[in-house]
């Protein structure tokens, strides 16, 4: 007769099912794609606006109302995002019409004071090696549609497997109508360069989307301009 105050031994040969048993918020997500705590069940996760912690702590993420924070060791470092990714190629060819190559999304009131952000965009380009002023191509940086850069290079022969590129890079120093921002841009085709360097006034009421144009002197299938990769970094 068995002793009824020992405990049985599970079989534990057989099979069974753990179910949906959450080991932490890790373990939960992978299985059910939300979070467990005590305070229910969330899909998302958001963070509360507060003043950051003073001094820092390791491990924290914090939000205080304009970006967000990691801290690593002892220093809270705001969080570097990308956006606007390019993922297929665009062409511009055998046409005279400005065309749209790319565009960051920057919708108006989206910045802060102190805002960083760069973008860049390249890809191919080729005109039939001509030098012909009907074979040249203008290549625009536009912000809420108003023009803030132009490479239009004289008289450039461009072979075929030539290559362009942009890289910019702006501080927003104050926000509002009246708004001021840091930029530095270097465009280049095929060698032929160009830099701006200025303090510009941006209305950050406004949309403030940031494109890049392509306009060939005239329509030509030697005339071509491809977008390869776009994006945007915002870094705090």
């Amino acid at each position: 007769m068995r002793n009824p105050l020992i405990r049985k031994i599970p079989n534990t040969s057989m099979s069974h099912s753990t179910g949906h048993k959450s080991a932490g918020i890790l373990d939960d997500y992978a299985v059910r794609k939300v979070i467990s705590s005590k305070e229910g069940i969330f899909n998302k996760l958001k963070l509360t606006e507060t003043t950051l912690l003073s001094p820092a702590q390791a491990g924290s993420i914090e939000y205080d109302g304009c970006k967000t924070y990691v801290t690593n060791v002892e220093t809270a470092r705001s969080i570097d995002r990308t956006s606007d990714v390019a993922v297929s190629t665009v062409t511009v060819a055998d046409t005279a019409t400005e065309t749209t190559l790319w565009t960051g999304a920057m919708p108006a009131n989206s910045l802060c004071e102190g805002n960083l952000f760069k973008f860049h965009c390249d890809g191919i380009i080729s005109n039939g090696d001509s030098a012909n002023s009907a074979d040249q191509v203008t290549l625009r940086i536009k912000v809420g549609g108003t023009t803030v850069a132009t490479l239009n290079p004289a008289l450039k022969k461009i072979p075929v497997g030539s290559h362009w590129h942009i890289n910019a890079n702006a501080t927003q120093r104050t926000i509002g109508a009246s708004g001021s921002r840091a930029v530095h841009i270097d465009m280049d085709i095929a060698g032929a360069t160009t830099t701006v360097v200025s303090v510009a006034n941006i209305n950050t009421t406004n949309n403030m989307d940031v494109t890049i144009t392509a306009e060939w002197a005239s329509g030509d299938p030697d005339n071509t301009i491809s977008l390869y990769q776009g994006f945007m970094e915002y870094k705090n």
